[in-house]
């Protein structure tokens, strides 16, 4: 699960730096003691211990899992977060209340991204007002609270998980 992306061996320590597979945005740097090719003993242990700590450290809180369809508080349209081949988060309408059919499809948060225990979203649009703006998402457990701003204004709208829709329909 992890794989090496830069290897350096300055001044007699070894460091390593390593990518998260799922999450590029995570990584890990690790310092043994010793250059790779003289590290055996009590300096590997050291190294192993190093590793381990490191890496429970560099992780931090998990990240919750934001992919799915949710549904507005008020049951008036549904949204499906995915995540893109780039690593981030993306959101478009799958389902919406008459009159507002012709939403569905739209695209309404992108570059989305999980960081200090929230997801915040750098552009999201509301197609009923035609507004972009910024947003800082928080989960707890089957609820998604969105919080966007523009400027001095802020809106607030609160979603649902929704177990029974399968993605896509």
């Amino acid at each position: 699960f992890l794989q090496p992306d830069i290897w350096a061996v300055p001044l007699g320590a070894a460091f390593f730096l390593y990518q998260h597979q799922n999450n590029p945005l995570r990584s890990l740097v690790v310092c043994g003691y010793k250059t790779l090719n003289h590290t055996t003993g009590t300096d590997m242990r050291q190294m192993v211990i190093t590793v381990l700590a490191s890496f429970l450290l560099a992780n931090g809180a998990p990240e919750e899992n934001i992919t799915g369809v949710w549904e507005t508080q008020k049951g008036d349209s549904k949204i499906e977060i995915y995540r893109t081949p780039d690593g981030t988060f993306s959101g478009k309408i799958i389902w919406a209340q008459a009159p507002h059919e012709s939403y569905v499809g739209t695209t309404v948060m992108k570059g989305v991204e999980y960081k200090d225990g929230a997801y915040t979203c750098p552009w999201i649009y509301d197609p009923r007002m035609g507004i972009t703006a910024h947003a800082k998402i928080t989960l707890s457990g089957d609820t998604m609270n969105v919080r966007a701003t523009k400027g001095i204004i802020s809106k607030q709208e609160v979603f649902i998980r929704n177990n029974e829709m399968a993605a896509g329909e």
